[in-house]
């Protein structure tokens, strides 16, 4: 659309004139918000995940923030889900999102090892084994089927799709997906510390490949076969979704280096959804040093531009928001996405500035509680 102008809230990298075609649709428009969380036992292994205090509470972090969005606090565990020395969890901004916004969420359970103690959209899928083990996830293409079916449904009620996950380990199953495609042969995948563990995740990778006896680019054709050997669970349900709404309507990809490797599942089993679709995130992912979204996104489709909130905590008073400043997090629990999906449906209305006020009442609600 000739003459939208972006709002100094949002940034744009890629195909401006297909993102800018795809805002202009659904700007002041009514969407859904959709997260996906789910477990994988890589996530325990020590060093792959920050997405918790301890390697085994990376299992109670998915349950824990799906709880956050749904009733404000946690049950599964007490307190929130947090990173090693206190930060919290990304899912802080996506409440603020969606409160502010008043965009309506459904938590899907893709696999759960700890099941949150609220109402999740069932699509049958059970928690992944590591990865290490060359079998990772049981299920795929049923799960997938029915995220299908669940992206139809909402797309005829609704002017845009929001997909997300909270997922730990993520990333390291989103790079072994990945290389199994032949999308990436290197490692650019981000971490949830300032210390990408990258050496630890390629190593991992590469025993996982070997265990599933898959090369470099050996399933680039059968990407649901390459999340049954070495993804995670969250995975074909998301990719589901994503090709049953994209087909009817915009969908923002609301998630960082996790879910790219969903972006190139779904281009691959529905190359026809491109022009309908966008990666949404965060400043901090897209300037992280250590990883390049970017690189990755360049190489799946310039066709499928990004979209990304400019998120600064700067200047927030609280330590654990301003780590986020320092490389931490960066991303997840569809952060992002859900902040530019609340700049659309106000159309602009709603500012980086008002989403961070949002934060810091949320967060010091949370603190005060805990």
């Amino acid at each position: 659309m000739t003459g939208f102008e972006l709002p100094p809230s949002l940034s744009i990298h890629g195909n401006e004139e297909i993102a800018k075609g795809i805002l202009s649709r659904i700007w002041g428009k009514r969407g859904v918000f959709t997260c996906t969380v789910a477990n994988t036992m890589t996530s325990t292994i020590p060093g792959i995940s920050d997405a918790g205090d301890t390697p085994e509470l990376t299992l109670f972090t998915p349950a824990a923030d799906a709880e956050l969005l749904v009733l404000g606090r946690t049950v599964c565990m007490e307190g929130i889900p947090i990173n090693p020395g206190g930060i919290p969890t990304p899912a802080t901004l996506t409440q603020a999102a969606l409160e502010l916004s008043g965009i309506p969420c459904f938590i899907v359970n893709g696999g759960c090892k700890v099941v949150p103690n609220i109402p999740c959209i069932e699509v049958g899928g059970e928690y992944g084994e590591s990865i290490a083990t060359g079998k990772a996830v049981k299920h795929v293409r049923h799960v997938y089927e029915m995220g299908r079916i669940l992206g139809e449904s909402l797309a005829k009620t609704n002017d845009y799709v929001v997909i997300s996950e909270s997922c730990a380990g993520g990333t390291t199953t989103a790079l072994a997906v990945m290389k199994a495609m032949g999308v990436l042969t290197e490692n650019l995948v981000s971490s949830s510390s300032p210390k990408n563990p990258k050496e630890l995740k390629s190593r991992l990778v590469a025993e996982a490949l070997a265990a599933a006896s898959v090369g470099i680019g050996d399933l680039r054709h059968d990407p649901l076969k390459a999340i049954e050997c070495v993804g995670d669970p969250m995975m074909p349900v998301n990719v589901g979704i994503l090709v049953g709404a994209a087909k009817h309507v915009p969908v923002i990809v609301g998630g960082g280096t996790q879910l790219t490797a969903v972006i190139a599942a779904a281009l691959e089993l529905e190359p026809g959804i491109v022009g309908n679709v966008f990666q949404g995130t965060t400043r901090w992912l897209m300037a992280d040093p250590n990883s390049s979204n970017a690189r990755i996104m360049d190489g799946i489709s310039p066709d499928v531009p990004v979209v990304y909130v400019n998120m600064d905590y700067s200047a927030s008073p609280y330590e654990g928001l301003q780590a986020y400043e320092w490389g931490y997090i960066k991303e997840g629990v569809g952060c992002g996405g859900a902040s530019v999906a609340a700049i659309i449906g106000s159309s602009g209305g709603i500012t980086c500035d008002d989403l961070l006020d949002k934060v810091h009442a949320i967060y010091r609600d949370l603190i005060g509680r805990d």
